[in-house]
């Protein structure tokens, strides 16, 4: 059995696959990944997960990698994972599924339609490959994405396998741990995406078919009369026969070939397996007496990284394929020349690798010197893709050939190539051009920046075809210029209409743009104290769009830096009021966004300036609510900032990948009375204590808050302590200078008995007694899941009136250190009698399965890390509920909830009740970490209540009936 490998680096937004070593007929091992990235003990992603007693992965792996990786049509009949570390647990049930998607990225659904490939089955994990061999062979066809299931239930919990994984650029990878049994037929349940993979050896044996052939070639025309052929032959051939068309030959898989003289030769080449064979054809020009460009500076490959690099330059339409980075390196491409016309546009089209964002630079030797300078500049943009047209100039030198240098690079690494040296992760490839006299009379064409100007100063660039050697210029305001490229400054607001003449000795040409300059001298900003340029543009970073209270404004990335766009863009806004605002970036990208708006026009933006924000963010929007006016009925500057995260954050900070764009706003003085708004939270409160908003508009300047409970206050965003439990309406009565407003939120805040809040949490040195009768506790393992050393804190339920109490215990995750546990004690405090006391994870480590109950009206929780021994732990903690039966209560016949159906329920369920004309009753439902997420008064007569759980999640809830002294519960469950 043969092995095949790709290769992996461990950078951001990157995924590298080599080729295979070899291609013998039969099963073949392919190995996809080999990153070294591993995951910690309790860690995602993992297939062999077991910090919850189930786990469910999916893994995607797109064509073009298995392709890469040397894979065809062809049946895969078992995979393997690379164990750094091993779980030290037996999996049972474990299964893999397998299927194919048109997906590139997995998303926030399960992918479905995929076959069973494995098990269920029971093995245990080992150190290094961990192989399965499939029941079910699938059958690949060779060009569809392929995607893995792995998933099982077990029993117990211990901790995850560690495996070694490789980074991708997109999401390969989705996980759930779950102590759900029904885990891998569950369609809901939340799964975490993940950008990297596990390292993956897939078992592929070839479709049995006769071979493709294909030959490939650095490239077709030579001027050394050395060509590379490469065999890129379909369906494992295991021979070769070339023929090269001079009465040479050679059974290499890739020869090189040397040509003694010029000349057209047609090669052949022969493939055969052991079902068949195919023949193929491919020509070769070799000019032995080709004129080359003058030598230039050298440049070469860093780190060659497959998918990155060149893969195809057209110039003035003419394709020269060839291949990326790996094992090509620099390639010198000049012996064939293209010719292009002195004065005419030259067009560059540069296709690269796909597995990551390049910067694309080209430039052209047009003084035939050997170097590149800045004035030959031809292309400066990002792939995968990038193009451009330039005007090829009149100094150019005439009828030799000229060196044009294209360089494509990882622009994460280097985003900004030069044209000499090293290449880190890209490549450089030298091409030729030659240009030729222009016989014919111009063509006028030319363009203005701006074309809407608050200064009055535009620049004209002369664009004419077929090398112009003058040119007259009318600008519409009796301004005239005899300059290629004029700069001329209007000096009065209008509308102007502009004409070129370009002239050269073959005849001349005119052009005519009407209306092509608007100058409007009034919306000439304050200069800015400061204008931000880009450090080093990267990998998309910067603002593609921005929208704002009329400015409707879109622009190139950070490529272009720096942009004073507030001619022509700004946003009409009233000060007290709120405006949308929102920002396009690349989709791929998140970035920080910050804006700020120059309220008192010095051209500069002070702290209480600043408006608003969004980090780590693609395309965020929000809104801003616009302060007090300095400055009225005036253009002020607007600032978006936009750079990579974490970076600058100041407004004159200069963006490292990003960019900073001015806008501007004209302010309006509010005469308006107040529109009074307001916001509460919580709403619905366990200690009583509630933060007030105002979110008045209109600029209020008093404000009177009645809270419901005859409390009163005139701060503009008080807190407030309810006293008593209740429902309460709470008024805000908002006044400035020119009236006054009110608003009034009926029942908006609720103060409810603490069983009914969401958790208690158990904190640490403190002990806590809770006396209600039915209540939740959650224990999140201390910070970052991890208590100190000697640290402890107990809890006791001590219901008046309880016969005894129970524990039902949800989830159980507390570390596998001897020296931490949960203790649990039958009585009142830590002197009671012990039950037991509890580590490890999972509620098979509890009786019952996580059921506890004590023998009298108390029950004391003790969670304890001594002091010494031990890896410290991380760890999820517990969530239980209790409840408590009380004596001395009549419970009309027991129970009064009587049954729920259906169980489980679906999109609906009934309760059916007991009725009790002697007291109000509440209804309650609560969720398995305490929220009340259902509430209703029961009429006393009510005998069946039906509720819409059509929202409600799956999973397991507590239904409650309540009584001014008395409550009942039971268990509910939602599909």
């Amino acid at each position: 059995m043969d092995t095949f490998r790709t290769g992996s680096l461990a950078l951001a937004c990157l995924i590298l696959i080599a080729l295979p070593q070899s291609t013998l007929l039969g099963q073949i091992t392919v190995e996809v990944g080999t990153g070294t990235l591993v995951n910690g003990q309790f860690q995602a992603p993992s297939p062999y997960a077991n910090s919850n007693p189930g786990s469910r992965n999916q893994l995607l792996f797109l064509a073009t990698e298995l392709q890469a990786a040397g894979m065809t049509a062809g049946t895969i009949s078992g995979l393997g994972f690379d164990v750094f570390a091993a779980s030290g647990t037996t999996f049972q049930g474990f299964s893999i599924s397998i299927g194919t998607t048109a997906a590139t990225g997995l998303g926030p659904t399960w992918e479905t339609g995929l076959g069973p490939a494995s098990g269920p089955s029971t093995f245990t994990d080992q150190v290094g490959w961990t192989q399965h061999t499939f029941s079910t062979p699938f059958s690949w066809d060779g060009v569809s994405n392929v995607v893995i299931e792995t998933c099982y239930a077990n029993g117990t919990a211990s901790q995850n396998a560690q495996v070694l994984q490789s980074v991708t650029t997109f999401t390969s990878c989705v996980s759930r741990n779950s102590p759900n049994p029904a885990i891998c037929t569950d369609p809901g349940g939340t799964h975490v995406s993940w950008q990297q993979r596990p390292n993956v050896r897939f078992e592929w044996t070839p479709l049995e078919a006769p071979p493709v052939a294909v030959i490939a070639t650095s490239s077709t025309f030579s001027c050394t009369g050395t060509v590379i052929f490469t065999d890129e032959s379909l369906n494992q051939p295991t021979t070769w026969t070339w023929d090269f068309g001079d009465d040479s030959t050679s059974v290499e898989t890739d020869p090189v070939h040397t040509y003694a003289a010029s000349g057209d030769y047609v090669v052949t080449l022969i493939v055969t397996n052991p079902y068949g064979a195919d023949t193929t054809e491919l020509t070769i020009t070799v000019d032995l007496s080709g004129i080359v460009p003058i030598a230039a500076c050298a440049a070469a490959s860093v780190g060659d990284v497959d998918g990155i690099g060149i893969l195809d330059v057209a110039i003035e339409g003419v394709a020269h394929p060839s291949g990326d980075a790996v094992g090509e390196g620099y390639v010198d491409n000049t012996c064939q020349t293209v010719t292009v016309v002195q004065g005419t546009l030259l067009d560059l089209l540069v296709n690269t690798g796909t597995v990551a964002s390049h910067a694309v630079r080209a430039w052209v030797d047009w003084d035939n010197t050997g170097t590149f300078t800045s004035n030959e500049l031809l292309l400066s943009s990002t792939g995968p893709a990038a193009g451009s047209s330039t005007l090829v100039p009149a100094g150019a030198v005439l009828d030799i050939p000229l060196r044009l240098r294209v360089v494509a690079a990882y622009d994460l690494v280097t985003p900004d190539p030069q044209a000499c040296g090293d290449v880190t992760y890209g490549q450089a490839e030298d091409y030729s051009i030659t240009v030729v006299a222009n016989t014919q009379p111009p063509v006028a064409i030319f363009s203005a920046s701006p074309v809407l100007s608050c200064t009055g100063t535009v620049l004209f660039t002369d664009a004419s075809l077929n090398t112009p050697t003058s040119w007259s210029w009318d600008f519409g305001d009796t301004g005239t210029s005899n300059e290629q490229h004029p700069q001329h400054t209007y000096p009065a607001s209008g509308t102007y209409s502009v004409t070129l003449i370009a002239t050269n000795a073959n005849g001349q040409d005119d052009t005519l743009a009407v209306d092509l300059v608007i100058v409007d001298l009034e919306g000439q900003l304050v200069p800015a104290s400061c204008a931000p340029n880009t450090v080093s543009y990267c990998c998309g970073y910067g603002l593609l769009g921005f929208q704002f209270a009329g400015i409707n404004s879109s622009s190139p990335d950070g490529t272009e830096g720096y942009q004073d766009r507030s001619c022509g863009n700004v946003a009409q806004v009233e000060e007290g009021m709120p405006y949308a605002w929102s920002a396009i970036t690349a989709d791929e990208t998140p970035q920080d966004i910050r804006i700020w708006i120059d309220m008192d026009n010095d051209g500069s933006f002070a702290a209480s300036e600043f408006l608003a924000t969004a980090l780590d963010q693609v395309s965020p929007s929000g809104s801003v609510s616009i302060p007090s006016g300095v400055v009225f009925d005036t253009p002020v500057r607007v600032r978006v900032q936009c750079d990579v995260i974490g970076q600058s954050s100041a407004p004159c900070d200069a963006p490292l990948y990003g960019q900073t764009e001015d806008f501007s706003a004209i302010i309006a003085h509010s005469t308006a009375p107040p529109v009074a708004a307001f916001t509460a939270e919580p709403r619905r409160t366990c200690d009583g204590v509630v933060q007030f908003t105002d979110l008045s508009t209109h600029l209020p300047s008093g404000w009177a808050w009645d809270f419901g409970d005859s409390n009163t206050s005139t701060e503009q965003n008080p807190q407030h302590t309810y006293a008593t439990y209740g429902t309460f309406t709470v008024i805000l009565v908002s006044t400035n200078a020119f009236g006054s407003n009110t608003s009034t939120q009926v029942g908006y805040i609720q103060h409810v008995q603490q069983w009914q809040c969401d958790t208690l949490q158990l904190e640490q040195f403190d002990d806590l007694i809770s006396t209600e009768c039915l209540g939740v506790l959650a224990d999140d393992g201390g910070p970052n899941g991890n208590y100190q050393q000697g640290t402890s804190g107990a809890f006791t339920i001590s219901p008046p009136g309880a016969q005894f109490v129970t524990l039902s215990f949800s989830q159980f995750q507390w570390g596998n250190n001897p020296n931490r546990f949960l203790a649990i004690y039958d009585g009142p405090n830590t002197a009671s009698p012990i039950i037991d006391q509890f580590s490890g994870n999972g509620l098979a480590q509890l009786p019952d399965n996580g059921v506890i109950t004590s023998t009298g009206p108390s029950i004391t929780l003790l969670q304890d890390q001594l002091g010494g021994g031990g890896p410290p732990q991380t760890s999820a903690g517990f969530l239980l509920t209790w409840n408590c039966s009380l004596t001395g209560i009549e419970e009309l016949g027991g129970n009064p909830i009587g049954t729920i159906r259906p169980q489980p329920a679906d999109d609906w369920f009934a309760i059916d009740l007991a009725p009790d004309p002697q007291n109000a009753r509440t209804l309650s439902v609560q969720n398995a970490v305490g929220q009340i997420v259902e509430q209703h008064v029961v009429p006393a007569t009510s005998t069946t209540i039906r509720i819409d759980a059509s929202d409600y999640p799956g999973g397991i809830y507590l239904v409650h009936l309540t009584t001014a002294t008395q409550h009942w519960s039971r268990t509910l469950i939602i599909r």
